[in-house]
């Protein structure tokens, strides 16, 4: 365990010498947080004092919907939509991340002192991955949470307590199945990382794996919210087997071809 740690740490201190990568990430979770918080505070806003949005109100009738339709409806769709954007983004950035991981060692010429190091391909790629998305793990959790976090307490998006935290099974799929999810498809892109010897080779099967998980985990993630935190909990619990069934078969990849 020591040793997966102190490769997830050379990685972390690789990510700490890139603050501007770590920035732009850092924008994009503030976007996507900053532009929920905006659209439903908007609707509480007309909520709470109707007088401010006069025209809003006479528009309605034109429209054959009433205030508080328009209201549910808006919330109703931003909670999705930013459940699954918080998820696919962590999910799509750790990927990336992790799809660089070892090409950047072969790169800089440091892979053959970790092929030397007394150190397992298991705990190797395990090192990688977890370093990979430990930055994103924390911005992911800093601003998604907290963002989430605000919208629930906003009484227009009371309707929608079972996909916002407090809820458990938000909570379960926040802190366990996002990040287990992130580990598996990581551990995926690590694995293309080995096999690839330039950085073109690894973004195209990088960006592949990020479309299709990206729509697979995060649909998976969102639309079982309501379904409550045991099917979430089963959710995790097969992103954490994913991880660890790709980390063994890629072990037995990386001995063949790191070599090389």
């Amino acid at each position: 365990m020591s040793r997966i740690l102190h490769i997830a740490k050379r990685e972390w201190l690789e990510q700490r010498r890139q603050p501007a990568m770590l920035a732009i990430i850092a924008v994009l979770d503030a976007v996507v947080a900053g532009l929920a918080l905006a659209a439903v505070g908007l609707m509480q806003l007309v909520a709470n004092v109707p007088g401010r949005s006069a025209e809003f109100h006479r528009a309605l009738p034109t429209l054959g919907a009433t205030p508080e339709d328009v209201i549910y409806n808006v919330v109703g769709t931003v909670v999705p939509v930013t459940n699954w954007l918080i998820f696919t983004q962590f999910l799509g950035i750790a990927a990336v991340l992790a799809g660089h991981s070892v090409l950047h060692d072969r790169q800089v010429n440091t892979l053959p002192f970790l092929l030397l190091a007394p150190v397992r391909r298991f705990e190797l790629l395990t090192g990688k991955v977890l370093g990979s998305i430990g930055a994103p793990l924390v911005l992911y959790v800093l601003f998604s949470g907290t963002a989430c976090l605000l919208l629930a307490q906003m009484p227009v998006a009371s309707g929608f307590t079972d996909t916002l935290p407090p809820n458990p099974a938000w909570m379960v799929a926040f802190f366990l199945g996002g990040p287990a999810w992130a580990a598996a498809i990581g551990a995926v892109c690590a694995i293309i990382s080995t096999l690839s010897h330039d950085v073109r080779t690894a973004q195209q099967g990088v960006w592949l794996v990020v479309l299709v998980a990206q729509f697979a985990c995060g649909l998976m993630l969102t639309a079982l919210l309501p379904e409550g935190p045991v099917v979430q909990g089963l959710v995790a619990l097969g992103g954490l087997s994913l991880a660890g069934l790709v980390l063994w078969l890629g072990s037995q990849v990386i001995s063949r071809d790191l070599a090389r």
